[in-house]
């Protein structure tokens, strides 16, 4: 690839990075201008500050669809793929070393034109709006600690497919997707032990008089030798969030010490026990069951449209076949296409069992009151979005909206 088309490029999506950001002043330019903390206790308020942030949110959003489908053609039809292949080759005969010098490379390039976007969306965006109080450093060693979890991943695991699909052209998304299976389940496993604590530190709760209730309500919904533990969000943010995760030996109930400081022990106990719900209720496993299926859809897709592409545009992208390592920004581009259609599928299915564990908390606390008032709290201390489009709510909720869950606390009758 010549020297002036990298730096055509480089410009292309820079210049478009600024556009969104000019489009995108208003709105800055309001959330600016405001004290933040008159806004924490005021509902209607709070919902003016979210209304200017869905504006701003959609702009954002509908960009970075359109940069995940921009970038990978460019690496394609620009030539810079095959170039990229040729370079890796380069380097060493060994096929897993060829294929992860490709990759590592191609994300970092990737990660290079679109830092100015991502510090946008990640940082800038958030600070502004009152989300975070992060610094910058901490913000770009959390983004650096994620990077590099990337390139090892792909390091260690992109040869696979590629080997596979070397040996089996025409089976090779099943066998693809049966790896996949154990994949994804020892991530699921492993993620909170190895993942979770380059971020965060996980500790017990400190007021025992709490901790003990907590287990109790574990104990009363069956759930034996579940640890739930705290982690230091508000160094970051005066969000309120807490989650279930992992598997098995590791399954465990996560809650942010935000919570801790702006709940009462009714509350907490609901915003537990909406956690439990999707542990009792087989949410986790069913996800995964979900995701292996999509996995096999998406890795099938692939298989029919990328050497269909490949072969009519095979002088164009300097792309021999589908296991020519070049091929790899045609499949993401493949599988881009496929995720922004697929979203609303996932959210709708999201929104349904939070709904399912919401339920399940009003079931086993019989304490709608305690679920309403946490979960105004939650909004105090977030965004509201108050009326979104059809649009943007499919592809950006994947929980029902506040509003309309406190709703449906105060109406609901266990």
């Amino acid at each position: 690839m010549k020297k002036s088309n990298i730096i055509k490029l480089l410009l292309f999506v820079l210049v478009f990075v600024v556009v969104i950001l000019v489009i995108n002043n208003e709105a800055l330019k309001y959330a600016k201008q405001i004290d933040l903390n008159l806004f924490h206790n005021n509902f209607e308020a709070r919902e003016k500050l979210g209304q200017k942030f869905y504006e701003s949110d959609r702009i954002y959003q509908l960009a970075k669809v359109i940069l995940s489908l921009i970038i990978p053609v460019l690496f394609l039809i620009t030539g810079f793929s095959a170039k990229l292949r040729n370079f890796s080759k380069g380097i060493s005969k060994r096929f897993f070393i060829v294929v992860g010098v490709y990759g590592v490379i191609y994300t970092l390039i990737e990660n290079i034109l679109t830092f100015p976007f991502i510090y946008y969306g990640g940082y800038v965006q958030r600070k502004i709006f009152g989300l975070s109080h992060q610094s910058f450093l901490m913000w770009l060693k959390n983004y650096s600690i994620e990077l590099l979890i990337n390139f090892i991943m792909i390091f260690l695991i992109l040869w696979i497919p590629y080997k596979i699909i070397s040996k089996s052209p025409k089976r090779w998304w099943i066998y693809t997707g049966i790896l996949s299976i154990p994949l994804s389940a020892f991530l699921f496993f492993a993620h909170p032990i190895i993942i979770d604590p380059l971020f965060n530190d996980f500790k017990a709760i400190e007021n025992k008089s709490v901790e003990t209730q907590l287990v109790e309500l574990t104990k009363k919904a069956g759930i034996e030798n579940c640890n739930i533990l705290v982690i230091d969000k508000s160094k970051e943010t005066s969000m309120i969030n807490a989650y279930m995760t992992g598997i098995g030996d590791t399954r465990r109930i996560v809650l942010w010490d935000t919570a801790l400081k702006s709940l009462n022990v009714s509350e907490l106990k609901f915003i537990t026990a909406h956690e439990m719900g999707h542990y009792v209720l087989g949410h986790i496993k069913k996800f995964m069951i979900f995701e292996i299926i999509a996995t096999f859809i998406l890795l099938y897709i692939v298989s029919v449209a990328a050497p269909y592409l490949i072969n009519k545009y095979k002088n164009k992208f300097r792309v021999k076949d589908l296991k020519d390592i070049a091929s790899l920004p045609l499949i993401f581009l493949i599988l881009n296409l496929c995720f922004i259609i697929t979203t609303p599928v996932f959210n709708v299915y999201s929104c349904y069992i939070e709904k399912q564990a919401d339920i399940y908390a009003l079931e086993i606390t019989k304490d709608n009151k305690a679920g309403s008032s946490s979960f105004k709290k939650l909004s105090e201390n977030g965004i509201v979005i108050p009326y979104p489009d059809p649009v943007y709510k499919l592809w950006k909720f994947d929980h029902p909206p506040i509003k309309e869950r406190i709703e449906f606390f105060e109406k609901y009758v266990p």
